[in-house]
């Protein structure tokens, strides 16, 4: 009896050994032909080969090495796993069979990037395309626009390290596919994100033909620290208070999404300042309905689209309310003077016809010209033009034109410095 124990755990640990030294030499292979075909453009290095029967496996302290760019980006730890012995194991087979493995993650520990160095400069010094999602990046800082390397220097920041990882969860069954990326950059903060797919094929020669829906967006920002130092940075160098700026940062905010032709509701606007006050946590969460058209937004209202993509702001763990929005033509932004402006360019162009169609009306009586349009200045100097349909809960609720068609939105009573009416 003894014996057949001993040969048996022998078995054991020489199917173990097989194993590691199988996991290794693949790993080995593999990077040796990576190494091959990419030394042209980058040298890589790493200190060694890790693994475990717990279905991971990985490399330690590697460098990639770009002579051309003069830079390199460096990892701790980079790291492939699997819930399984098994599913690692298989890895290949589903991929030589033309099939997503069901569940994967890829954990890199320590990436390392110089603040001074190319790399760096090209990700901050070129910034992206003005879109709805950049407009969180863009800054009042005196002359700056968006913070590139040289303010973060002067920030402090020299190097970055960030722990990353990427998973997903396959269901074929189900035909589900969850995907999470989380980045947690030191002295900056974490991010999220998180996406739901449903109707995913297993197989991704099927994805062009039968594309999958995507069922939910969840991305959150965490702790960011980042954001304090950049507030406390351009407080600065606008000489003004960290009270003073942070209404300084909403106007920006407000300013660059309008730029984009969004004008945020008062409440969203107003749970984005007391995030700059204090930001812990920053949560947007999207259930798309079935068969939403995302190219074709721009051309519903905007309470149609608040529908589609049913919306969930949380701001510090407390839920944000409304989420409502109106479309905007960046255009007719002006100083806080256009109303006068605009006048004397009507009169000019026909003096006496201005004179009788235009009329000033105190706000106080906004609703007895229910359906007449109207031209309404803010105290922050937006300017809008449209069509009044009612006036309840201290807002004016109107039409305004935006390209071909028009879009609903309201203004609130205490935010019209002034009105005229047009007969």
């Amino acid at each position: 009896m003894s014996k057949i124990l001993k040969w048996g755990l022998l078995a054991v640990v020489a199917v173990g050994l097989i194993i590691k030294l199988s996991l290794w030499w693949s790993v080995r292979s593999i990077m040796d032909d990576a190494i091959a075909k990419l030394s042209p453009v980058m040298d890589i290095t790493y200190g060694g080969i890790t693994s475990s029967f717990d279905g991971r496996v990985g490399l330690e302290n590697v460098q990639l090495r770009v002579p051309a760019a003069g830079d390199s980006l460096r990892v701790r730890q980079a790291e492939l796993k699997f819930k399984s012995l098994g599913e690692l194991l298989s890895f290949k087979e589903r991929l030589a069979e033309g099939k997503f493995p069901e569940q994967m993650a890829v954990s890199l520990k320590g990436i390392a990037l110089d603040v001074h160095g190319p790399f760096m400069q090209q990700l901050y010094n070129t910034p992206a395309e003005r879109s709805v999602f950049t407009a969180m990046s863009e800054v009042a800082c005196g002359d700056v626009r968006n913070i590139g390397t040289d303010e973060l220097l002067e920030m402090g920041y020299r190097t970055l390290e960030t722990d990353a990882e990427f998973s997903y969860l396959f269901q074929p069954g189900a035909q589900k596919l969850n995907l999470n990326l989380t980045s947690d950059t030191r002295d900056m903060g974490e991010v999220r994100l998180t996406l739901s797919l449903s109707n995913m094929s297993e197989k991704p020669g099927d994805l062009r033909v039968n594309p999958p829906h995507l069922s939910s967006v969840i991305f959150e920002l965490n702790d960011n620290q980042y954001q304090r130092k950049v507030q406390e940075f351009c407080a600065a160098k606008l000489g003004q208070t960290a009270e003073t700026y942070q209404a300084t940062a909403v106007q920006q905010f407000d300013t660059a999404l309008r730029n984009q032709r969004i004008a945020l509701g008062q409440p969203m606007l107003d749970a984005y300042g007391r995030y700059l006050k204090d930001p812990q946590s920053l949560r947007v969460e999207l259930t798309p309905s079935e068969g939403m058209a995302w190219d074709g937004l721009q051309f519903f209202e905007a309470k149609d689209v608040v529908s589609m993509l049913r919306p969930a702001v949380l701001v510090n763990q407390e839920l944000v309310q409304p989420v409502e929005f109106a479309w905007v033509d960046p255009a007719a932004r002006n100083e806080p003077a256009a109303l006068e402006k605009i006048t004397a360019v009507e009169e000019n162009q026909d003096n006496e016809r201005a004179v009788q169609q235009y009329e000033f009306v105190n706000v106080a009586d906004l609703s007895g010209y229910t359906g007449k349009r109207l031209q309404f200045i803010t105290f922050d100097g937006a300017y809008y033009q449209g069509v009044l349909h009612k006036v309840e809960n201290g807002r004016a609720y109107l039409s305004v034109q935006f390209g071909t068609g028009t879009a609903e939105m309201f203004l609130r009573l205490e935010k019209i410095d002034k009105v005229r009416v047009r007969f």
